[in-house]
């Protein structure tokens, strides 16, 4: 019950607020403009889910390049994500500016490369079973070498990241 919870929260959060909103839109002898502020409401929604829901790294859909990458020389953050779980989107902004200020520092190559998988998908499913992640977001964060230097469940400090690359 509880993964279930996690995966599809921001799904179920939404879909709740909506229902109960129509049921008190309903009950009340609506307006036009009440038709059209629940409609304003559902598109924000549907907007807020569009734009903020995390997403798979590109390209990373085969198990194997995801561990082909970790130990290749370059350090690795590797996310155990889900578009439904509200936890996830909410540090997906964390995670894209970290991204994108380690990204832009150096101009000979990545500092670090950043992967993201769902957990819903099948390279998600392979690497979950191999890292042994428990909840979303799970932030696991590999050395060169491709050595666990540490693992983060739920809300992480992008400090932790910059400190590792500097050991």
């Amino acid at each position: 019950m509880a993964q279930f919870i996690n995966y599809y929260s921001f799904l179920l959060v939404t879909i709740g607020i909506i229902a109960v909103a129509a049921l008190v839109l309903l009950t009340h002898k609506p307006k036009t403009n009440d038709f059209i502020s629940f409609g304003v409401i559902a598109l924000i929604a549907i907007m807020a889910w569009v734009i903020l829901h995390p997403r798979q790294t590109p390209l990373m859909d085969d198990a194997k390049v995801v561990q082909q990458m970790i130990g290749a020389g370059t350090p690795v953050l590797l996310e155990f994500q889900s578009p439904y779980c509200i936890s996830c989107t909410q540090i997906k902004p964390v995670v894209d500016q970290l991204e994108e200020e380690l990204s832009s520092q150096v101009s000979i190559g990545p500092q670090i490369h950043i992967i993201r998988v769902n957990i819903q998908e099948q390279v998600g499913k392979d690497l979950g079973s191999v890292y042994g992640f428990q909840a979303t977001p799970t932030f696991i964060f590999f050395d060169e070498q491709g050595n666990e230097v540490w693992r983060q469940i739920g809300n992480f400090d992008p400090q932790m990241v910059r400190d590792s690359l500097l050991q």
